[in-house]
């Protein structure tokens, strides 16, 4: 061979080679960025499976400051956002990824679900169809797709867009529990609205160191005509006594309407009587707005009148209150905050005011099982007079307590929550705070339609009934039907 020409082959082979070995070389340098993305990414996710979102929210934020504009850090951020309920920051989040790469599956599913529950299903829909249009084998797409049709009570597409693709994942668990539960029952039957009734039975009984006893008895049933129509009729016998004397009654009865408008907006009304010991009676009356602006956020308004006894010396008095009261929940993942408000103008002349506000956090752990959690509350109470009817009635009275709390959750059957309050209490016409506390035990089964919930509280504060200690005790039966 000439020399020449095994020279320049010999030259082409090692530059062949070498190149190679570049290529080699910069596709694993490539390649350690993206593994290390995807350990954090798994490493965030299964910090948010155990309910840590601290530690989720940490490992994506560090990631961020050596990979600022990676795309699978971003989605998991955003995931991270829905799962505290901050939709808004990740449905932003996600669009500046899609605007920038509109062909990015996974901001898109992720999209596409947090719409899902917001049922916003017109966007979430779409959604997930571009995902089957983009490929028609993306099970995750099917899946949500078929998820919201049920949803929206669109059966027969839902049925349809689940045998698509069950041609495509004949194998899919997913998709055949979605097969087995669109034929569990007639679509003549799906198509009835869902709807639950209700009846209950409540005893309690309540001791206050001053000699007030009472046993509370109240019956009531719920009746759903529709999904949005609700009903109720309730009756409560109030007997109560003092140490040494004999028992007064006194009995009352209502029905409740409640209707929901929308999503966002119901409207609750009743009327109903209530006898006194001298066998007079007197109406009842109430209405109240209930807003839900958030899934995780309830807001009620109203205007009520009702009968006020919580001694046996004030049932004399035949004392009535009619006022205005509000109402707020908000119940974020393992945090609860509530407070109400309420002016009323008594029937002996009096006006009052009450507010009452709590926060609680909550620190869950082994699936949710079990929790602890930590918090304060604040109560105000005002009255114009002190008229001495049998009421609590303080021209000014405030308390501050922290709390302190454990859940548990043991199985279907069993629910548990014991709750311990501790401060001091101000009264107007006392020299500085005093200690105050509280202790709840919150005990609720379940078998099949039947519910129980079983109660103990223990007050080392001042009660309706102007006694500084108190206990009560309460069963609650319910059955649904």
């Amino acid at each position: 061979m000439n020399p020449r020409v095994f020279l320049r082959r010999t030259a082409a082979l090692v530059i062949l080679v070498l190149v190679q070995l570049h290529g080699i070389t910069e596709a694993s340098v490539a390649q350690e960025p993206q593994q290390e993305v995807l350990q954090i990414v798994a490493q965030s996710q299964q910090a948010l499976n155990q309910h840590d979102e601290t530690k989720a929210l940490t490992l994506i934020k560090d990631g961020l400051v050596r990979f600022p504009n990676d795309e699978d850090l971003r989605i998991q951020l955003a995931r991270i956002y829905a799962e505290q309920k901050h939709d808004r920051q990740a449905i932003g989040l996600l669009n500046s990824i899609l605007l920038a790469n509109p062909s990015n599956r996974n901001a898109k599913l992720e999209l596409a679900q947090i719409f899902g529950y917001r049922e916003n299903y017109r966007e979430s829909d779409r959604l997930y169809r571009e995902l089957l249009e983009a490929n028609a084998d993306d099970e995750a797409a099917a899946l949500g797709l078929v998820h919201n049709l049920l949803l929206e009570g669109k059966r027969d597409a839902a049925q349809q867009t689940l045998q698509a693709a069950l041609v495509r994942h004949p194998t899919s668990l997913e998709l055949l529990q979605f097969n087995d539960y669109l034929a569990e029952k007639p679509a003549s039957e799906k198509q009835q609205p869902r709807t639950v009734h209700r009846a209950q039975n409540t005893e309690s009984f309540f001791a206050d160191t001053s000699g007030n006893r009472s046993v509370y008895s109240a019956q009531g049933i719920s009746y759903q005509f529709t999904h949005n129509l609700i009903s109720r009729v309730h009756v409560e016998e109030n007997s109560l006594w003092r140490t040494g004397t004999f028992t007064e009654t006194l009995l009352s009865g209502n029905a409740e309407g409640r209707y929901r408008l929308n999503k966002y907006l119901a409207i609750r009304s009743s009327v109903g009587v209530v006898r006194f010991i001298d066998e007079t009676s007197q109406v009842l009356y109430g209405g109240e707005l209930e807003i839900f602006p958030r899934k995780d956020l309830y807001l009620s308004g109203g205007f009520s009148r009702y009968p006020i006894a919580p001694t046996f010396d004030s049932l004399p008095f035949k004392l009535l209150a009619q006022g205005w009261n509000s109402r707020l929940d908000y119940q974020p993942r393992n945090f609860t905050i509530s407070a109400s408000f309420s002016v009323a103008h008594y029937s002996d002349g009096n006006r009052g005011e009450r507010e009452w506000a709590e926060g609680l956090r909550w620190f869950p752990w082994d699936d949710g099982k079990f929790a602890l959690g930590g918090g304060y509350a604040f109560r105000h109470i005002h009255f114009t007079k002190d008229l001495n009817h049998g009421y609590f009635s303080p021209g000014e009275y405030r308390s501050h307590l922290g709390a302190a709390g454990f859940r548990m959750r043991l199985g279907k059957h069993y629910r548990g929550e014991y709750l311990g309050y501790g401060g001091a209490e101000v009264l107007e016409d006392f020299d500085g705070y005093s200690p105050a506390g509280e202790f709840l035990l919150k005990n609720d089964f379940f078998w099949g339609r039947w519910d129980l919930a079983a109660d103990y509280s223990y007050f080392h504060l001042i009660q309706t009934t102007g006694a500084f200690r108190a206990n009560a005790a309460t069963v609650t039966l319910g059955y649904k039907f």
